[in-house]
Formats: C-alpha cells, structure tokens, sequence
C-alpha cells in the first residue's frame, strides 16, 4: 500500500512539473521566439486605386486580408513578394536560386541578394565597398514614376491646317501641287475607298490608270476553304485578271480595228487619252507592266484607333521638336501605325527605321531595338526629319528623303537644278529611287488628307484611350518573364508597353540590367519591383558581357547605361572596340 501511495505521489509530482514548464514555455518564451523570428515590413501604404487593379497569384480567385491603412497582410495561396527597399525577411527562400541565366548578361558572382545577406557578417567591409555586397539598404534604390500620354489632336477633334485653311506661306506644302493631284487622289482611294479585300491593277506611272479592281471577299468568305487554300485563290485570281489586262495592252498596242476590242479593251483605250508617248501600250504592258496595289482602308481604321494610345504623346515630341504637327501623320503611311510592322527589307517598327540609320540614332543590341519602341523612335524620327529639312530647305524634299534617303534627294536637286518636288517625282531617274521613293510623298499627302477630315471618310472613330503606365528601374539584374510570372502581370501585356525589347530578353536568354528603365500597367509597379525582388534568376552584383563583332566599347558602355570610362577603368588593358569574344565585366554600381 505504501508503494502504490508513492508512487501516486510521483506521478501527480511529474505531471504538475510539466504543466508549470508548459505554462511558463506559453506564457513568456513563445512570445519572446515570435518576437524574434518575425520581421516589421516597413511597406508602403497603397491607396484604394492601387489595390483595386491588383491581379491575383494563381489561376483561382482568393480572399484577400487588407488592412484599413491600405498595406496587404496577406495573398493566398501565393504569399505577397517581399515589396522593395530595406524590407527582408529572414524567412524567404533561396530555393532554385542558384541556376543563373547564361548568356551575355549573366552574373559574374551568380548571387542573389539573400545568399550575400547570409554571408555579411563574413566578409570584409572593403568587399562590401567594392561591390561583392550591397549596402545595407539595397535594394531601396529603386525607382517608381507614373506616366499618362496626352490625348492626341484627332481625339480631342482639334482642327488642323487643312481645316482652318492656314496662310499657304507656311504650309504650302501640305497641299498638292497641281501635277500630283492625280497621284495623291489614287493614294487616298488606297486608304480609303478599297480594303484588304480589293487589288487595284494600275499603271505604275500614270496613277489614274486603274485598269481593274479585283474583289478577293468571295473567296474570303468561302468556309470551304483552309487559310493556304484561300491565299493560293487569290493570288491565281489577280495574276489570271493581270495577264488579261497585259494581253488587252498588246493588243491596242497592234492597232485592231474597234469592232474586235471588248467592252474592257474600250475602257482601257479611254484611260490613255491623255497620254501622248510613244508606244504608250506596249510600254505600259512590257516595260512598265501592270502592278496590283491591295487596299488599305481596313488598316487605316485600324491605325487610328490604335493612335489613340500615343498619337498625342508623339506630337508632344514633335512640338518639343518645333516640327509641325502634321509630319507626324508619316506614320500611317510608314506603318500604318502597326507598333509590330516589319518589312521584308529589314526595315521595323512604327517608324519602320532601317538597322543601318536606326544606329545613327537608336540603341540596337541584345537587350533593346529601340526602333521598336514607340517613343524613342519617334525622337529619333524627329531627329531625322530635322536633318532633312535642314539640308534639303523645304518640307517636301524633307519627307520623300526619308524614304529615299538624304543624299538621293540632294543628287536630285543638283541634277535638275530645282528643289520643285513635282519636277523631281517626275523627272529625276536613278535605279535607286524607284515606285516606293517616287509615291512616298504623295503617300503622306493622301494620308493627311484623310486624317485632318477622318469623320468625311471613315465617320466617327473610337479611339483607344491614352497610355496610362508606371517606369520602374529595379535594383536587381532580372528575367523579365520570370518576373511577369511572379508578378501576375501577363507577359504580352508587359511587352505591350516594352516593345523595345529583344527577342532575348522576352525569352529570359538575356537578362535585363539593373536599373533598366521598364514599363508596367498602372498601380503594379510595386509589385513588379517585389517579384524582381524574390524572383528565382534575380541577381545582384556585377555581371560579364561577352564582346560580339563590330561593338565597341561605348556600345557596349550605352547598352548597359555605364560610363565608358569606367568602363574602361574596371577592365584593365581592354581597348576602345575590343576583340570579338572578350569577357568585360559591368559595374553593378552604375
């Protein structure tokens, strides 16, 4: 009985000690753990407007915990990505951090900034100062800015030259001169009278010969036909009504008697009443021939809708230029302003700038085509057509050069002793200056014409709203579409605003420097700055160029916004224009 009575005693003796330790382990040191384990975020406080356009992590729809100061204590299932500036915590992960994107752009050290924090306290502070470490507050030196493109004359229905009938002393040359009216009359009838459906067979130098237009919907509107099938359709229809049209040539050009010619052949014989050279026929069907011209009015309505996102920022940029305002209607003919046009010769973007004089003016490297960038390549087109005006004297001479190039027009001039761009149009032969550089200007009168007075030709037009957007620089080398991902913003919609952009970089092959300047939809910059912050292929530090042949040393320096004298500091013993495979090392610190 004693036995059982101590062991009792015993047993009542452990189980009160361990509910004391329990109590005392709730009480006291849970809370001091917490305390310690768990880390202030120092975030910003985000307004209403901000939180309203936030896209959720994941395909499914989750509730969100905001607190009444506006700052997000929680996202599900995805936890919120550590926001920018000093606010780490020393629970995020470094899992899948090491695989470092290869390539030109690639980290030297292969950091991310989680794996270097570890390691401060172990390094001296001569390697934090020379960069193997940032500073303590990195990465707050990022940068966030909004930006709201103006909203453009045609939407705000301003008047224009046209319209007001301004004094011909200062815009004489948006009018046609008389001996071009026909030309720019079969231009405006392109754009606006025949769409993609519609192929004109014409005379290729007397435009107010239209043969034929052949009418392509039918086929179109065959559901019985693939896409391939369609398209072989329509070539064999417009070739089968060409040679027709090029046999009626040969004929006429024979002389046969009137009761032989068909209705079609009479209509032809009409068209070239007014015209008196020599085997006019002949010429027309074997040395001129019968080009087809296909109808644009369909992307023209296209084109001024889309206009409406930076038509007004773009003519901001010409005022700021002191250009006039209707030289910004080139881009209707140059792209129809398609942001993603390209042209078989290699000419790109909405100013359809050639690589060659796109260099004169544009970064174009592994990272940006920046002819492909809506708004640097309208300053460059700016730049340009200032060139022109300035060697050339007048308007007209301006524009046609900036198809056929400066130094054709200026052989024009000396040739024929005139700056009359009528007289040139028609006169001036040179192999180089061909039907695309002859219309060019009559082009942009047609296109002017029709945008100064879109309501007479196409009625109303709904543009697109003006571009509202956030720049962010971030403090991180970074993969933009490991970024996107992480983000929730699409990555279409990214390259959407970035177009600049190369093929590399969309692809993550080529990662973007830091404090490369990035466009972002309105209110998510915050969070494409804390998912570059938490992204797996993030990198800190310097990083490794690998020289490609022709760069230099300042292309490469301008590539990554870095002094080339620092450059050229950094990595000792390397020349001006470097030889083709040499590894040059890019200054983390800018």
């Amino acid at each position: 009985m004693s036995g059982e009575r101590s062991n009792k005693i015993v047993n009542w003796f452990i189980a009160f000690s361990l509910a004391i330790a329990f109590a005392f382990f709730a009480l006291i040191l849970l809370p001091d753990q917490i305390k310690r384990t768990g880390k202030t975020y120092n975030q910003p406080k985000f307004t209403t407007k901000k939180l309203s356009s936030i896209v959720s992590f994941g395909n499914d729809q989750r509730d969100r915990e905001i607190e009444l100061s506006g700052s997000i204590a929680r996202f599900v299932p995805e936890p919120l990505p550590t926001m920018p500036g000093n606010r780490y915590s020393d629970s995020l992960s470094a899992e899948g951090m090491e695989n470092v994107a290869g390539g030109p752009g690639e980290a030297i050290d292969g950091h991310t900034y989680e794996s270097l924090q570890a390691r401060r306290d172990d390094l001296s502070s001569d390697e934090i100062k020379d960069g193997v470490l940032p500073p303590n507050n990195f990465p707050g030196n990022y940068s966030l800015s909004s930006v709201s493109h103006s909203k453009s004359s045609l939407a705000k229905n301003e008047p224009s030259a046209l319209a007001t009938n301004k004094s011909k002393k200062g815009y004489g040359w948006i009018y046609p001169p008389k001996e071009l009216e026909a030309d720019v009359a079969f231009w405006r009838d392109v754009y606006a009278k025949y769409d993609n459906n519609n192929v004109v067979l014409h005379h290729p130098v007397y435009l107010d010969i239209v043969y034929d237009v052949v009418d392509l919907s039918p086929i179109d509107r065959d559901r019985r036909l693939t896409d391939l099938e369609k398209e072989y359709k329509k070539e064999k229809l417009v070739e089968d009504r060409r040679d027709q049209v090029t046999s009626i040539l040969r004929k006429l050009a024979k002389n046969p008697k009137s009761s032989s010619l068909s209705d079609h052949g009479w209509e032809i014989k009409k068209l070239f009443q007014g015209v008196t050279e020599q085997n006019k026929y002949l010429k027309a069907a074997d040395e001129y021939g019968v080009r087809a011209q296909y109808g644009q009015k369909d992307k023209f309505i296209s084109g001024l809708k889309y206009s409406g996102r930076y038509l007004g920022e773009i003519e901001d940029i010409y005022e700021e230029y002191g250009l006039p305002r209707e030289l910004t209607r080139l881009i209707f003919v140059e792209s129809m302003f398609n942001p993603k046009a390209r042209s078989f010769v290699g000419a790109s973007g909405l100013w359809q700038f050639m690589p060659n004089t796109g260099k004169l003016y544009l970064r174009i490297n592994d990272i940006v085509d920046e002819r492909n960038d809506p708004l640097t390549a309208t300053r460059a087109s700016a730049k340009l057509l200032r060139h022109n005006f300035n060697d050339l004297k007048t308007w007209p001479l301006a524009i046609n050069a900036y198809n056929a190039g400066r130094g054709r027009l200026s052989q024009a001039v000396k040739r024929l002793g005139t700056r009359d761009i009528a007289k040139i149009v028609k006169n001036f032969k040179h192999s180089a200056y061909g039907f695309a550089s002859r219309n060019f200007f009559m082009e942009f009168l047609a296109a002017l014409e029709i945008v100064e007075n879109v309501d007479n030709y196409f009625g109303q037009i709904q543009y697109d709203k003006p571009l509202r957007y956030e720049v962010v620089k971030s403090s991180y080398h970074l993969s933009l579409p490991n970024v996107a991902k992480l983000s929730g913003i699409p990555m279409d919609e990214l390259l959407e605003y970035n177009a600049g952009f190369t093929a590399k970089v969309a692809s993550g092959k080529q990662l973007v420097p830091i404090g490369f300047p990035i466009r972002v939809p309105e209110g998510k910059g915050d969070f494409f700055l804390a998912a570059a912050a938490r992204a797996p292929k993030s990198r800190t530090g310097d990083i490794k160029h690998v020289v490609k042949k022709g760069e230099s040393l300042n292309t490469i320096a301008s590539m990554y916004g870095v002094d080339p004298d620092k450059l050229q500091k950094i990595n000792k013993g390397i020349r001006r224009k470097p030889s083709r495979g040499q590894i040059i090392r890019i200054p983390f610190n800018r």
